[in-house]
């Protein structure tokens, strides 16, 4: 069996019956890759370990709460993906507060330019169509190659690649009609 498939297989068997052993063979067959992918985002290998560990206790406490998925691979990426990227922007946060040089004014702007610009680029993502949003989240966000994105949707690799090319290509045309405060 492959580890995508036995890793879905325990994933399934996990979230049914909640067994200790079972998740720890699931933690066993995915923490290595996790680990990887992570420290690409973040090259802080602590931050990313407590990161993954974050992301196991949040299954482990959450069983019944966790959302029915298609694939535990792309849940697992994405939670440790959202988990390193909020403890980067507290720190960031928290640095720039701290810093001696920020009064409280610049580091309150600072982190309102930053909602802004999250905003504005989240509006611009809304407008494209679902499988090109999905396609780019898929290549950008999870950093996943193109037969794999083709994998994830379900189509070939040519249609993954066309459909993250009229992303990039659409968002670029927006860039053009940004706010001035975004650069």
């Amino acid at each position: 069996m492959d580890t995508k498939r036995h890793a879905q297989h325990l994933w399934q068997r996990y979230l049914a019956d909640g067994d200790s052993v079972v998740f720890r063979d699931l933690y066993d067959l995915t923490y290595d890759h996790l680990f990887r992918y992570g420290h690409r985002i973040n090259r802080d290998a602590p931050a990313v370990r407590d990161a993954l560990q974050e992301v196991y206790l949040a299954i482990w406490q959450r069983r019944d709460r966790v959302p029915p998925v298609r694939d535990p691979w792309v849940f697992l990426l994405v939670s440790l993906r959202n988990r390193i990227i909020d403890e980067a922007r507290r720190k960031r946060i928290i640095a720039v507060e701290h810093s001696p040089t920020a009064s409280p004014e610049e580091a309150l702007l600072a982190v309102e330019t930053e909602a802004m610009r999250n905003h504005w680029l989240g509006q611009q993502l809304d407008k494209l169509p679902e499988r090109q949003r999905e396609a780019l989240h898929l290549r950008y966000h999870l950093e996943l190659d193109y037969s794999e994105v083709a994998d994830v949707l379900g189509v070939s690799q040519q249609v993954a690649y066309n459909y993250v090319n009229r992303g990039v290509k659409a968002l670029k045309k927006g860039v053009d009609t940004r706010p001035e405060w975004f650069f």
